[in-house]
């Protein structure tokens, strides 16, 4: 274009110098009408010449404002132990051969693997430089590099990381579960065993959850000894019928508990065990950590205090008497009423495999212990319920209705 407009002046002065007159014409006309010397063409359009200066367009720089609010942002929402995790920078109007830069000293446990310049075009049409840096870090939590220097045309600018989460890379950990008392809080001792003190008869409530697990393979619990212990609710992912397909730090809830221990000591936490899939495809069995104990002691809940003054009565599995020291009774089948249901009722395939064992109450007291003249409670019979646990002259059965310990001899026994 120079030599367009150059030449065009030096053809209007040999005219003015000859004396000569030149046509009034646009500037387009005069431009192609100027001969070429050889080996060159004239730009014949304006057009052509708008779309050079458009084409210069395509790199605008950006101000010094817009470098310095740039930050480096990890590729992905997530960044594993043990893998190859991305940051990228985006610059707009920055062509790769103007960029150079050098990374800053890196933490321990931050390893630098690779970096790659590369043009990018943006939305807008834009052209610029994407720059790509990949790390692996050994250790999980927050990680805070220092900034990178990045050199544009000779200047230097430090451009930010990001924080990110760095988590334990799934595929290589096991699934586990994890407790929450709702109404409880532990004492943690030197040691890292962690003790929860309640008094006897006194309601724990706790919500158990599956963490870095996929899906629920098997799911099931044992009642424990000198207890009342009821499932109040079953959360769905529990079921096995859902399935995790993209990482999350996230525990999914499997099913909240109501447990009552009746008598003072020391107790391990129930039997609970779950079978899951790990991130990785492999199964594992998983139970209750036993770093936890549940410690018993005090006035047991129902009893008289010093001073007689009582508390509360076990709300959840007894009701209470209608006099201080009796019981309140209902009317139940007879005897052989409740015989004549015990051999009309058969035990299923499943429950002979699984050796579950079933039976009918005729109706009597229903213990917390199995003692005598321990808490207690009269329920009628003819109710069918599940023997879960046999101790000689006592039987411990549940149903919908209630659980605890009755004399055997209260129970026929279903074949």
């Amino acid at each position: 274009m120079f030599w367009i407009i150059k030449n065009a002046e030096c053809k209007m002065r040999n005219a003015e110098y000859k004396g000569e007159s030149l046509p009034l014409t646009s500037s387009a006309n005069a431009f192609s009408a100027t001969p070429s010397p050889k080996g060159l063409r004239p730009l014949k359009s304006p057009f052509l010449i708008l779309f050079f200066f458009f084409s210069l367009s395509l790199y605008a720089l950006p101000s010094a404002k817009e470098i310095r609010d740039l930050k480096l942002q990890p590729r992905s929402e997530i960044f594993f132990t043990q893998t190859e995790n991305c940051y990228a920078l985006e610059i707009e109007g920055i062509s790769p051969s103007q960029i150079s830069m050098e990374l800053p000293e890196l933490p321990l446990g931050v390893r630098f693997i690779s970096s790659k310049k590369e043009e990018f075009i943006s939305k807008d049409g834009m052209r610029g430089t994407l720059i790509s840096l990949w790390f692996t870090f050994s250790d999980s939590g927050e990680s805070r590099l220092s900034p990178l220097l990045v050199r544009i045309n000779g200047k230097n600018h430090y451009i930010e990381f990001e924080p990110v989460l760095v988590y334990e890379n799934p595929n290589l950990i096991s699934p586990d579960l994890e407790i929450t008392f709702e109404n409880k809080k532990f004492r943690t001792e030197k040691d890292g065993r962690k003790f929860l003190t309640v008094s006897p008869g006194e309601k724990i409530i706790f919500t158990l959850a599956l963490r870095y697990g996929t899906q629920v393979l098997a799911f099931k619990w044992n009642i424990p000894k000198d207890s009342i212990f009821n499932e109040s609710e079953r959360f769905e992912f529990a079921n096995g019928g859902q399935k995790i397909t993209q990482f999350t730090n996230e525990n999914k809830n499997l099913a909240r508990f109501e447990w009552q221990i009746l008598k003072e000591g020391e107790y391990s936490l129930p039997e609970i065990t779950v079978t899951a899939l790990s991130y990785n495809g492999s199964k594992k069995i998983l139970s209750l950590p036993p770093d936890i104990r549940i410690i018993v002691k005090g006035v047991p809940i129902g009893e008289k205090r010093p001073g007689g003054i009582k508390t509360d009565i076990f709300e959840s599995a007894f009701e209470k008497p209608d006099e201080e020291t009796g019981l309140t009774k209902k009317s139940s089948p007879t005897r052989k009423e409740c015989q004549e249901l015990a051999a009309q009722s058969r035990l299923s395939f499943f429950d002979k495999l699984f050796s579950r064992k079933y039976g009918i109450f005729t109706g009597g007291i229903v213990s917390s212990v199995p003692e005598e003249n321990s808490n207690a409670k009269f329920f009628e019979g003819g109710k069918k319920v599940r023997i879960t646990e046999d101790a000689g002259e006592w039987v411990f059965i549940e149903n919908e209705e209630f659980s605890g310990w009755v004399k055997s001899e209260n129970l026929i026994k279903i074949k």
